[in-house]
């Protein structure tokens, strides 16, 4: 009998882990901001603004602190573009 090849399944990207000392939130954080799109600088230092507001060390960042962390930088996106289109909104207290 012959055997038959098997399919290999395409594995997410990995960010390689330091020994003690490590580094690997900062490692994590680079690569989300790379897979943005989005200018480096720009997006970076609005999720440090982001990571520092909520206490968060970027060196011992996890990935649900990203998570959370990438969802309010989206709120403030959406927020900001929602106010210049609509300037009722910003006069709304209910928003």
């Amino acid at each position: 009998m012959k055997k038959r090849a098997q399919k290999k399944t395409p594995r997410s990207p990995r960010v390689k882990s330091r020994s003690k000392g490590t580094k690997v939130g900062e490692d994590l954080l680079n690569h989300v901001i790379a897979l943005t799109g989005i200018p480096a600088k720009s997006i970076q230092r609005e999720l440090k603004t982001i990571l520092d507001r909520k206490g968060i060390d970027v060196r011992h960042l996890t990935l649900d602190q990203l998570r959370g962390v990438v969802a309010s930088y989206l709120r403030e996106i959406m927020g900001s573009v929602l106010d210049r289109y609509n300037p009722q909104r910003r006069s709304d207290p209910t928003h």
